[in-house]
This record gives C-alpha cells, sequence and structure tokens, in this order.
C-alpha cells in the first residue's frame, strides 16, 4: 500500500512546490495575475530625472501621449509612450503645490493638489499666458488626496481620499465629484469603499488600501484603481464597487503613483524614484 501511495505523495508535493513558487499563480488567496494583463511582466521604460517625483498620469488619444505631474514641481509635462519628456505648458502652475494627478477635458487641464484642491488651467486664446483657477475643496480639514480621474457619464472629476479626516477609525475610502458644468463640489460621497470589500476579494486579511491613481479602463468601462501602500491594484464598477484585487510585485511597482490606458487597452503604471529612476511600465492587454 506504501508503494501504491509514494507516487501520489510526490506528486501532491510537487504541486504544492509549483505554486509556491510561480509568481502569477494564485495560492492561498493571494492574487497577483489577471486574466486581462501579465501584471507580474510588464515592459519597463526609465524616466528622465525632472519626473523623479511623478505622481500622476494621463493618456490624450489623438495625440498619442501623456500628461504627467510631479510632487515637486509646478509644471505640466508632456511624455510620449517612449518615455520622451517635454514641458506642455511654457508657462509653470504659479502658486507652489504638492501636485498629484493631472486630467484634461475639452481645452483645460485640471491638477489636483494633496489638499483636495483642484487647480483648472486653460489656455488664452492668441497667446501664451494660462488662465489659472484654484477651486477648494468641500472643507479644511486634514486630508490627503493623491487621485483624480475624469467621470463622463457624472459629468465631472472624482477624487478618491488616501487619508481623510472623517475617514478615520471608519476602515472606508471614500470619492468625492467635482461636477465641471457648475464649477462646484457634490457635497456628499460619489461613493465609498469599505476596507471590508477589498480584504474579502484578496481574502489574505493583510489589506493596506489607500488610493494613489485611478483611471476608467476605455474598453471594460470599469475603474482601476492603484494603492502604492499595500502594492494593490483594485478594480472596481463605476460606483466603487469591488470585483477584482491583486497583489502587486513590489520589485516593479515600488511606488506606483500614475496609471492611464490607450485605446486600445494597454495599461501604462509609473512609478516615483524609490529604488534609483522614475519608470513608465506597460502592461499589454490581452
Amino acid at each position: 500500500m506504501y508503494v501504491l501511495f509514494k507516487p501520489f505523495v510526490r506528486s501532491l508535493c510537487l504541486l504544492l512546490t509549483l505554486a509556491l513558487l510561480t509568481p502569477s499563480c494564485e495560492f492561498l488567496g493571494i492574487r497577483s495575475q489577471s486574466k486581462n494583463y501579465m501584471l507580474p511582466r510588464p515592459q519597463k521604460i526609465f524616466l528622465d530625472k525632472r519626473l523623479s517625483e511623478i505622481s500622476g498620469l494621463f493618456y490624450l488619444p489623438r495625440e498619442n501621449y501623456f500628461l504627467a505631474i510631479a510632487d515637486d514641481k509646478k509644471k505640466v509635462y508632456r511624455l510620449s509612450t517612449a518615455g520622451a519628456v517635454s514641458d506642455y505648458f511654457p508657462q509653470d502652475l504659479g502658486a507652489s503645490g504638492d501636485y498629484e494627478d493631472v486630467v484634461k477635458v475639452e481645452n483645460t487641464v485640471y491638477v489636483l493638489r494633496s489638499d483636495g484642491h483642484i487647480v483648472a488651467a486653460t489656455p488664452q486664446t492668441g497667446t501664451d499666458s494660462l488662465q489659472v483657477t484654484d477651486y477648494p475643496f468641500l472643507n479644511n480639514d486634514t486630508n490627503d488626496f493623491e487621485s483624480m480621474y475624469y467621470d463622463a457619464s457624472a459629468g465631472g472629476l472624482v477624487i478618491l481620499c488616501k487619508s481623510c479626516a472623517h475617514e478615520k477609525g471608519k476602515k472606508l475610502r471614500s470619492a468625492y465629484l467635482f461636477n465641471l458644468s457648475t464649477r462646484q463640489w457634490q457635497p456628499q460621497p460619489f461613493y465609498v469603499i469599505p476596507s471590508k470589500a477589498v480584504n474579502d476579494v484578496l481574502k489574505d486579511g493583510r489589506v493596506e488600501f489607500k488610493p494613489s491613481a485611478a483611471a476608467i479602463h476605455p474598453i471594460e468601462k470599469r475603474l482601476y484603481i492603484l494603492s502604492s501602500a499595500g502594492h494593490l491594484l483594485v478594480v472596481t464598477d463605476m460606483k466603487g464597487k469591488v470585483q477584482e484585487v491583486f497583489r502587486l510585485n513590489p520589485g516593479f511597482y515600488p511606488q506606483a503613483e500614475g496609471i492611464a490606458f490607450a485605446s486600445n487597452g494597454d495599461m501604462y503604471v509609473t512609478n516615483e524614484a524609490k529604488l534609483g529612476k522614475p519608470t513608465l511600465l506597460r502592461i499589454p492587454y490581452k
């Protein structure tokens, strides 16, 4: 009987070993591989030192390049898919601030500050000047924001709390809508994402969810949210209902603070220069 059982034991041990060593497997609830993206195998491009603290990314489909912003700079940059960097506007944004994300809607570029202020920059026709307008957040509490995206169906910009004063002790993250027609904030959260909803999908009990970037997928019409803290990629519907959660290898995603999608679904993620140089990662859409 032992002779018959021995091959079974060897096979079981081999399967367990392979599961533990394979980075793209799902084992004991640890997820690292999407069916549409080879997350553990991105294509890496090193970026100019001007973007050492790159914190936001937005894709312009007609031009096939990105807008980028950096924490410590007052400028909006043009970034090619090959990693070339140049100034998007000849002028800077004026006041100093901790700039975290960038979006363009029609002819206006919107930049998010970490305190929730949205700075709108619009080129003036026939001149080289910019009209810059600052829209303060709803309150002056101790809030920290890093994520902003444009939701055409909601008619505005959505920002996600990385950590907001009213969330303390509640284990959730809130999203707020800035209406572009009225230039007013919706007073109540647009939606909330409970930490439990992320943990229920991930199922490993070690969730640290602090949104650092977000973008709507152009094909799937779902929201992809990065959390540099915890090295997570969280996928939700358009109102924040969690559908998938993936852990990201910190070797490739050491400080992921920018995400954007090309029209064909290819995902681009930027990392600040935590481990040497800033990077632009391309993950093709399958």
